[in-house]
């Protein structure tokens, strides 16, 4: 059990960073809105099936449906729709990952788990070895407004929501089902008003699915298990290592060259990480 537990880190951020690629894939047939709602609408449908056949614990309380209703506008919502605002704004990839790249050391300091200094430095490697891998995208960015207080709501949305998930008690199934849910209301409303076009075809089919099984229920189930049950420094770092993550596989399913400075990021990232986890833990 003990090592099937120190693979979830490892598990998680392979099939996270894999959701760039598919999200990338799916954008070339379904506007962003519609897509996330069929992403949400499935997702949510399948944890209500797991719900019904096992029987889980619905919550009772009208505080505790709010509780979970708000933590899903926060990480399936909000983080998400600001993400896409951003990018749609003139945001280029690379520089909103260096703003989402604040997250750990935001958590770190707004949650009262104990920190090293340790971590700290750790903390630092890792933002200089996320500057380091998406240098071109920041090179050619041209900022706006618009796009930056967008990127700004996306990581204090995610932020929110990892602090308010830590403290669901309530079983994954039934508490992911309520999120999807709420977030799945919310993007139909802006799938509706914004007009957004799709186009089926069997590689958006691919795409969604794989959003939709791999990413929403397999790795979201890994994240919110270490949110619960590990310190959030640790969890929060692991985001760090997912655009060099991106990067393999971007070189190896479209062909992009990786280049000497996105190497040199990884590597200290790694050295950011190995810090990082040499107190706490995930899970």
């Amino acid at each position: 059990m003990e090592r099937r537990k120190k693979t979830i880190p490892y598990t998680f951020v392979i099939m996270w960073s894999s959701g760039a690629i598919f999200v990338e894939l799916g954008l070339r047939y379904a506007d962003p809105f519609i897509f996330l709602f069929l992403r949400l609408f499935l997702s949510a449908f399948i944890f209500w099936g797991v719900v019904l056949y096992l029987k889980t614990e619905i919550p009772k309380k009208k505080n505790e449906w709010a509780y979970i209703l708000l933590t899903g506008l926060c990480m399936q919502a909000g983080y998400q729709i600001f993400y896409f605002l951003a990018l749609d704004n003139h945001i280029s990839p690379g520089v909103l990952t260096i703003f989402l790249g604040a997250q750990p050391i935001i958590t770190t300091m707004v949650s009262k788990e104990k920190s090293h200094e340790i971590q700290w430095m750790g903390l630092s490697l890792g933002i200089i070895g996320l500057i380091l891998v998406v240098a071109d995208s920041i090179a050619i960015n041209t900022f706006s407004f618009v796009g930056i207080v967008s990127a700004f709501f996306s990581l204090i949305s995610i932020t929110i929501g990892t602090l308010l998930q830590k403290h669901i008690q309530l079983s994954q199934p039934s508490n992911m089902a309520i999120q999807y849910s709420g977030a799945a209301i919310v993007l139909f409303i802006l799938t509706i008003v914004t007009k957004q076009s799709i186009e089926w075809t069997a590689m958006f089919t691919v795409s969604l699915g794989w959003m939709v099984l791999v990413i929403s229920v397999g790795a979201t189930i890994l994240l919110y298990y270490m949110i619960q049950n590990g310190n959030l420094t640790n969890v929060t770092s692991l985001l760090y290592s997912v655009p060099p993550v991106t990067a393999i596989l971007d070189y190896f399913v479209f062909k992009n060259t990786l280049e000497l400075m996105t190497i040199s990021g990884m590597i200290l990232i790694i050295i950011g990480l190995f810090l990082v986890n040499k107190e706490g833990k995930f899970t």
